[in-house]
């Protein structure tokens, strides 16, 4: 009964640490971005010494913490994400897609270190864990929109190119894809997807980056721009309606 107990006590105490050494981590990436992360601050934080941090997580510890830090801001960007697209009606597909979108953009702006841990190019901090990051994103991120766009194509199919108009190099990848997310569309309606995916990142990113700055520092018209033309491929743009709330770029 004491091994028991002392085991369970044992569980409790590296849950805790490895829970303190995954906050204390996530604040260093927000106030000063995940390169400024190391073993040591994670450590001086924590209370610990970087040698205890060694017990607790797979070596290497670092990458481990990034590993399940960004795993932690995954789970509550497409928890939010989820809710958003829930809080349409049911058959308002343009609404569906274009909604969590707009939280995605709002979401990024608030929180541009994290989006960059993310999304941004790849630290040395995460190391071997990179892969398990992207594609744990990866993999989320087509729970939220995959479906919709399975909805969207069986009540209104959308053009797409046929399979053998596909680059023989691309088939193979899309239907790993498919099979990787469970998003139950044709490769041609997958490119679509990924596409729209591709235009809503590369938007988001430019402005979290200050690519346009100081030129253009509101976004948010050509955002709806950029909506507005998504919904078009997809056949919705009748359906598009603008933001309720006028939001400047950077908000948040």
């Amino acid at each position: 009964m004491k091994s028991v107990k002392a085991a369970t006590r044992r569980d409790r105490l590296r849950e805790q640490m490895v829970a303190d050494a995954r906050s204390a981590a996530r604040a260093v990436i927000k106030d000063q971005g995940v390169e400024a992360l190391t073993l040591a601050e994670v450590a001086r934080r924590v209370g610990v010494t970087p040698a205890a941090l060694y017990r607790h997580f797979e070596d290497p510890p670092l990458a481990d913490i990034v590993r399940q830090a960004a795993r932690e801001v995954t789970a509550e960007i497409t928890d939010l994400l989820q809710t958003t697209v829930d809080a349409q009606e049911e058959n308002d597909y343009a609404a569906r897609l274009v909604e969590p979108a707009r939280a995605f953009r709002l979401w990024a702006l608030a929180n541009r270190q994290e989006f960059a841990l993310l999304f941004g190019t790849p630290t040395a901090a995460a190391g071997s864990a990179q892969v398990d990051v992207t594609s744990d994103w990866v993999r989320r991120l087509a729970g939220v929109w995959g479906p919709e766009f399975v909805k969207l194509w069986a009540a209104r199919p959308y053009p797409i190119l046929d399979d053998d108009e596909l680059d023989a190099r691309l088939r193979p990848q899309l239907a790993e894809y498919r099979r990787a997310t469970g998003v139950e569309i044709p490769l041609g309606a997958l490119v679509v997807m990924l596409s729209c995916w591709r235009s809503i990142y590369g938007a988001v990113a430019l402005e979290v980056f200050d690519q346009f700055a100081p030129l253009i520092t509101d976004h948010e018209p050509m955002f709806e721009l950029l909506m507005q033309d998504l919904m078009t491929v997809l056949g919705l743009v009748a359906d598009y309606h603008p933001p309720t709330v006028v939001r400047l770029a950077g908000a948040g």
